[in-house]
């Protein structure tokens, strides 16, 4: 067996291992933890032909304490399903022993409401529920995929088109660097507003490598309203962030945009439009999401404290390190 930590700059072995898995969406992959600050690295456990991969993002804060961030959570070469125990057991203790050397005092993984829908950990951490993530089936018919948003939805989709508002993709630079200013307006009263989110990353984010991307543009006339910026990986479509300008908050663009999202997935043959979970917070700018049991499943992270990382290594988990296979 074998624990392997893949840098960033190995990109190409990095690419590998997510495209090898049995499924993955566009925030496994090198590219995009590219764009974020902190040291990214690919933490992979493999035996044989199976492996667990996990992309982390390391963050030192000013005081030195190190902590762990997943955007993603992992991705392995069966599914998670019927992945064999033995094997995520062992993933999970080499994960603890990589934790506990690397004096990383927590981690907290963001997991997949997909990926991740049979996905327990068995020894280590725990999982904690949040409500706020909207999953569309896209082989619906657009009527029924258009109730999930909300009772109001589909009048007010015909009252923006009767008003003149339009809907494109976003051309230029000037496009995407409008949205961004609207989507960093929109984001300046969030506590949790990320400062990498400059107009750098979103050109960067629409110039992708291992997934698609778009932005899409709610217009009236030339006016700007609001957008969309949308992942495609695999048959999965993903709302990554959405902003509305404030000028135009009430007459909420931003349904004219999920109507048009819809009918471009289909067109580009995704199963899924998954909206939210980002920000382990209810998003506002989506506050039309309907709650229903079938396409409100809500989503988790796992979470690994302070204090098991520090256990790490007592003498329930030295025999299991020792396994050869």
């Amino acid at each position: 067996m074998s624990f392997i930590n893949v840098t960033i700059y190995d990109n190409s072995r990095w690419d590998r291992y997510i495209r090898n898995a049995h499924t993955f969406d566009f925030n496994h992959t090198w590219y995009y933890h590219s764009t974020f600050p902190g040291e990214p690295y690919l933490l992979v456990y493999e035996e044989r032909n199976d492996y667990i991969a996990l992309p982390v993002v390391l963050n030192t804060s000013t005081n030195g304490t190190r902590s762990i961030s997943g955007f993603a959570g992992p991705v392995a070469s069966r599914s998670f399903a019927v992945l064999d125990n033995g094997l995520q057991e062992r993933f999970e203790t080499a994960f603890l022993q990589y934790l506990n050397e690397q004096q990383i005092s927590q981690s907290s993984i963001l997991l997949h409401p997909v990926i991740h829908a049979a996905f327990k950990p068995l020894r280590t951490g725990r999982l904690q529920q949040h409500a706020d993530c909207l999953l569309v089936d896209l082989s619906l018919d657009p009527e029924t995929q258009q109730s999930h948003y909300g009772g109001n939805f589909v009048n007010n989709v015909s009252l923006l088109r009767r008003k003149g508002y339009t809907v494109r993709q976003a051309k230029s630079i000037y496009d995407v660097d409008t949205f961004a200013d609207i989507y960093n307006r929109n984001s300046m009263h969030l506590p949790s507003a990320s400062a990498h989110f400059d107009k750098a990353w979103f050109r960067q984010m629409l110039r992708p490598s291992g997934f698609a991307s778009t932005l899409l543009l709610a217009c009236r006339g030339t006016q700007i309203t609001g957008g969309i910026l949308l992942t495609l990986c695999n048959d999965m479509m993903q709302l990554h962030l959405a902003a509305t300008h404030e000028h135009y908050l009430q007459q909420a663009p931003l349904h004219l945009l999920l109507a048009e999202a819809g009918g471009l997935g289909r067109a580009a043959g995704m199963q899924y439009f998954h909206l939210g979970g980002m920000g382990c917070k209810m998003d506002v700018l989506l506050a039309s999401k309907a709650i229903t049991l079938e396409t409100y499943p809500g989503f988790r992270t796992w979470h690994v404290g302070e204090q098991q990382i520090q256990h790490a290594l007592n003498n329930e988990y030295r025999p299991r390190l020792s396994i050869a296979v």
